[in-house]
């Protein structure tokens, strides 16, 4: 039996098996809600064999939706009309599957769920110690506490877990910079940042060069696409510049104050998640593609752990979409 992954984001779907077939494919359902169902049959069509589907998502937070269980409805109608010819399961954050007719009567159980499948799925790393499983994705930070090889956290809520410190809204790609500091230095002197739109974290890392040139990915700040030159352009207009006002060294020298500020505050939130459990970290595993931005959070935080990372135990493409191949992998064995 194999089962395909499903993992609705608000800005990525991702699917994979537990075989470890997986992929990820951009999808802003905020400005597209209306092509859902045609994306997802694009991603039928990119899968391998298959014979089960299991569900997850965090798109129903997406402000195209009225209400967070207007959003789960919308996304397992569409669900439901891609996948009609296949046996089918929802995630729920008590960590079991049900039937979509039910998922659809209890969407709050549903609801950004997927964070619970991959804690589930990594603290079986863990052997029965305790510790933390760090995802750093594009657009969000999870800190699960695993105790004892099982997810400890009582939040089952996106805010509750905000309130918790488990769920941090920084991501390697789609934050505002506005939204990391307000201020950056310039020139020796402190300098307000513009609230507006003009660059995100993406642009950090491309130009720290953490992150290589992709010149078919347009979705930037500007709709330019994501290469280090244009980047530049970018961060400069944060404090109100052109590409040419600024130099590459000035830049790179507010890309690393930038970085620096996300290390520090991934850090305060992986400090409240361990002294809320009070809890030894014996061991961290690390996953997503912020995985380095994690493994420096983890040292400021003073966190000394043994750290295992994802990508070495499952491969690049599965921990890349690693709530959908933990998906996968928990419903290949629980499915009745």
């Amino acid at each position: 039996m194999t089962v395909l992954g499903v993992d609705v984001g608000g800005a990525n779907i991702k699917i994979a098996t537990g075989e470890g077939f997986a992929h990820s494919f951009p999808f802003p359902i905020w400005s597209k809600k209306n092509d859902l169902v045609s994306s997802l049959e694009h991603v039928l069509g990119m899968a391998p064999v298959f014979d089960r589907v299991v569900v997850t998502m965090t798109a129903e937070l997406a402000d195209c939706f009225g209400s967070k269980s207007e959003g789960v409805r919308f996304v397992l109608a569409s669900i439901r009309e891609v996948f009609a010819d296949y046996p089918l399961k929802v995630y729920t954050l008590p960590g079991t599957l049900v039937s979509l007719d039910k998922a659809i009567l209890d969407p709050h159980s549903v609801a950004a769920a997927n964070w619970h499948a991959l804690g589930s799925y990594a603290g079986r790393m863990f052997q029965g110690k305790s510790g933390l499983v760090v995802d750093i994705g594009s657009t969000t930070t999870d800190i699960v506490p695993i105790i004892k090889g099982k997810v400890a956290s009582t939040s089952r809520s996106d805010l509750a877990r905000l309130l918790a410190g488990e769920l941090y809204y920084l991501g390697v790609e789609r934050t505002p910079t506005c939204g990391i500091a307000d201020q950056v230095t310039f020139r020796g002197k402190p300098c307000p940042t513009a609230n507006e739109w003009f660059a995100t974290s993406l642009d950090v890392f491309l130009a720290l060069g953490l992150f290589d040139d992709e010149p078919e990915n347009h979705g930037t700040a500007d709709g330019r696409a994501a290469t280090r030159e244009f980047a530049k352009t970018r961060l400069a207009r944060i404090i109100c510049a052109d590409g040419d006002e600024v130099t590459w060294t000035e830049i790179n020298e507010i890309a690393r104050e930038l970085n620096s500020i996300m290390v520090r505050k991934i850090a305060k939130a992986i400090r409240q998640v361990v002294e809320t459990h009070q809890m030894d970290a014996e061991m961290t595993v690390i996953c997503g593609h912020g995985d380095f931005l994690a493994e420096a959070a983890l040292d400021s935080a003073g966190v000394v752990t043994h750290r295992e990372y994802l990508t070495d135990l499952i491969g690049a493409n599965a921990a890349r979409c690693a709530p959908a191949y933990a998906l996968a992998t928990l419903a290949e064995e629980a499915w009745d």
